[in-house]
């Protein structure tokens, strides 16, 4: 018995991440300074949220209020995350209308190591995040849960036919291009 409970705290550890099903999209060719204002207008119909388990506790995500937000800093996380050569002490924070969060992470060319400091959180189970809130996975598996939600990103902005006016906010667009483009797979949730 006590070897199930083992493969299963081992199946759940890590960061992985259940995109929503993006529905309601309008092609309304609306100009946006920022990615958050694109998305943040982009997703307002979307009743759909991204699941992130984080050591298998989940943290919903609203994709027009949450992952709006979240995007400037998701992106530049994931570049820097992305790059191979090793890491240490960067601090991302996040803070939504439902997620406030600093996470502190390191890489090396094969693991990221992430620790996860929750603040508040809509349904305020901050503290059992912070008992768990190391995550440490490979680096290359962590990219990857990311895959779907970057396309989701790409495909709202094209679909929209969203103009971002901001010469920060068009590179920012490349970036996520880019990031999407250098991941070679989807998460673990998306194999096929």
């Amino acid at each position: 018995m006590q070897g199930d409970y083992t493969l299963i705290d081992a199946d759940l550890s890590g960061l992985w991440l259940q995109p929503g099903f993006v529905e309601g999209i309008v092609a309304d060719r609306k100009q946006f300074a920022t990615l958050a204002e694109a998305y943040r207008h982009i997703f307002r119909r979307n009743l759909e949220y991204a699941i992130l388990l984080w050591n298998g506790l989940p943290v919903r995500l609203s994709y027009q209020d949450d992952l709006s937000a979240m995007a400037d800093n998701l992106i530049a996380m994931l570049h820097a995350v992305q790059r191979p050569e090793a890491t240490s002490g960067i601090s991302y924070s996040f803070q939504t209308p439902n997620v406030q969060t600093l996470w502190q992470i390191e890489t090396d060319p094969e693991i990221i190591t992430i620790e996860g400091f929750w603040r508040q959180l809509a349904g305020h189970y901050e503290e059992a995040l912070n008992q768990v809130g190391m995550i440490r996975m490979p680096r290359l598996a962590f990219l990857c849960e990311w895959k779907l939600l970057l396309k989701q990103f790409i495909q709202a902005i094209a679909d929209a036919e969203a103009v971002l006016t901001r010469p920060e906010a068009r590179e920012q667009l490349q970036t996520l291009h880019r990031l999407e483009a250098g991941i070679p797979s989807r998460g673990r949730f998306y194999q096929y």
